[in-house]
C-alpha cells in the first residue's frame, strides 16, 4: 500500500493494467479520507471517555462515525498494502533484485517514520504497526494459497475475540470512578495546550493508553487484510475488477444488510453499556461489520471509477492522486491537526465538540487534494515517499 513508485507499476503495462492500478490508487485516496475521519477524534480530545464539550448532538456524530467509519477504512488500507507487496515483489524479481533486503529496508524506513510520527504528532500512528506486521507478511510470500487463506481466516476470528476484549475494557472503564477519568482528562488537556515540549511529553505518556488500543484494535485485522491482499495480488484478481465484483452479483443487498445490523449493534454497544455480556457481543460484531462495509465501499468506489461524467472524472482523478501520495497525506493529517489542536499552534485540544471539530475533515482533505495535484505536476512521488525510497534503495534510488 505504501509503495508509491508508480513508474515501477505501469512501465510496459497495457491500458487495462493502468486502469486497475488507478483503482488501487483510488482505494488508497478514499481510505485516506476515512482514516482522517477516524483519527480526528483521537487528536482533538483526550482518550479517557469524557467529552467536556459534548452537546446533545455529539452522540449522534460519534454514532455515525462508529457506524460508517470505525473499523472499515484501515482494513482497506491494509488490503492495498498486501496487494502492493505482490506488485513490489514481482517488479524486484523481474529486475533480479533481492526482495528481502529491499522490503526489510522499506519496513525499517516505515518504522522510523512511524516512531517520529508517534512521538511528535500522533500517538495513534499505524506505520510502526505496518512495519512490524510487514516483517511477518514477508514470511508468507512463498506459502501455499491454502495456508494464506486459512491463516487470514484465523486472524479474522482473532480480531472478533480482540474486539470483544475491548468491549470488556469499555464496560469496566464505564464503571470506574468518574473523578479518575476527569483528572486524567484535565492533565491531558494541560499537557497538550502547553508548548511543543510539553505536548510531546504528554503524547509519550498517552502512548501507554493508545498503543494497547492499537494492538487490540488494528493488528489482527490489519494482518488478515495483508494476507488477503497477498493472495489476491498473487492471483492478479484485480487485473479485471469486473470479474471480481461480478462474483458478488445478487449478494450486495445481503452484504449491506449484514453490515447495517452488525455495525448498528456495535454502535449500540459503544454508546449504551448495559452489562458485560452486552458489551462483549456487540463489540465483537465489528469484525463482521467492518469487513461487510469495507467490501460495499470498494464496490461503490469501483462503480464510481467507471463513471465517464467529466466532473466525476475530475473528482476521481483527484482522489486517485491523493492515493499515489498516501504516506505523505497520512502524515500531513497529523502535522496539520497537531498544529490546530496543540498549544504550540491554535490550542483547540479538548475545547471543541465533535460536531464542530469534525467539520475540519473537509478543508484538510481539500489540502490533501490541492497539494497532491500540485506536487505531482513536478514530481513522480510525494515528499515522504521520496524519503522512504531514498532510504530503501540508497544511492541506487532514482
Amino acid at each position: 500500500m505504501l509503495d508509491h513508485t508508480n513508474s515501477m507499476y505501469v512501465n510496459g503495462e497495457n491500458m487495462n493494467q493502468s486502469e486497475r492500478l488507478q483503482y488501487l490508487d483510488l482505494l488508497r485516496g478514499f481510505a485516506i479520507f476515512g482514516i482522517l475521519v477516524s483519527n480526528l477524534p483521537m487528536i482533538a480530545e483526550p482518550p479517557f471517555g469524557i467529552g467536556l464539550n459534548n452537546s446533545e448532538y455529539s452522540l449522534y456524530i460519534l454514532g455515525l462515525i462508529y457506524f460508517f467509519v470505525t473499523g472499515k477504512f484501515f482494513v482497506i488500507f491494509s488490503f492495498v498494502f498486501g496487494y502492493g507487496f505482490t506488485i513490489l515483489l514481482n517488479s524486484l524479481e523481474k529486475k533480479g533484485i533481492d526482495s528481502k533486503n529491499i522490503f526489510y529496508r522499506r519496513l525499517m524506513g516505515l518504522a522510523m517514520l512511524g516512531v517520529f510520527h508517534a512521538i511528535f504528532f500522533f500517538n495513534g500512528d499505524i506505520l510502526v504497526t505496518y512495519a512490524i506486521l510487514g516483517y511477518f507478511l514477508y514470511k508468507f510470500k512463498d506459502s501455499s494459497d491454502g495456508k494464506i487463506l486459512k491463516t487470514g481466516f484465523s486472524f479474522w476470528i482473532l480480531s472478533a475475540i480482540l474486539y470483544a476484549v475491548m468491549g470488556l475494557l469499555i464496560y469496566f472503564a464505564s464503571t470506574e470512578e468518574t473523578n479518575t477519568s476527569l483528572e486524567l482528562t484535565k492533565l491531558s488537556i494541560q499537557g497538550y495546550l502547553g508548548n511543543f515540549a510539553s505536548s510531546t511529553m504528554q503524547r509519550l505518556e498517552d502512548l501507554t493508553y493508545t498503543f494497547p488500543f492499537i494492538l487490540l484494535f488494528n493488528w489482527s485485522s490489519a494482518f488478515m487484510m495483508f494476507l488477503l491482499g497477498l493472495w489476491m495480488g498473487r492471483k492478479k484478481i484485480l487485473q479485471n475488477p469486473d470479474d471480481f465484483f461480478n462474483r458478488f452479483k445478487g449478494y450486495w443487498i445481503s452484504i449491506f444488510t449484514v453490515g447495517c445490523i452488525s455495525n448498528g449493534l456495535y454502535v449500540w454497544g459503544n454508546l449504551e453499556t448495559f452489562n458485560i455480556f452486552h458489551s462483549l457481543i456487540t463489540n465483537s460484531l465489528l469484525a463482521l461489520g467492518g469487513i461487510s462495509f469495507a467490501l460495499v465501499y470498494c464496490y461503490g468506489l469501483y462503480l464510481f471509477s467507471k463513471s465517464e461524467n467529466n466532473i466525476l472524472t475530475e473528482i476521481k482523478n483527484s482522489i486517485a492522486t491523493v492515493g499515489t501520495m498516501s504516506l505523505t497525506n497520512y502524515l500531513m493529517h497529523s502535522i496539520l491537526l497537531a498544529w490546530i489542536f496543540n498549544g504550540w499552534g491554535f490550542g483547540y485540544y479538548g475545547q471543541l465538540a465533535p460536531e464542530v471539530y469534525m467539520l475540519l475533515v473537509f478543508p484538510i482533505y481539500g489540502v490533501n487534494i490541492g497539494f497532491s495535484v500540485f506536487w505531482k505536476r513536478y514530481f513522480s512521488m510525494g515528499p515522504f515517499e521520496i524519503i522512504l525510497r531514498k532510504f530503501t534503495y540508497g544511492k541506487s534510488s532514482n
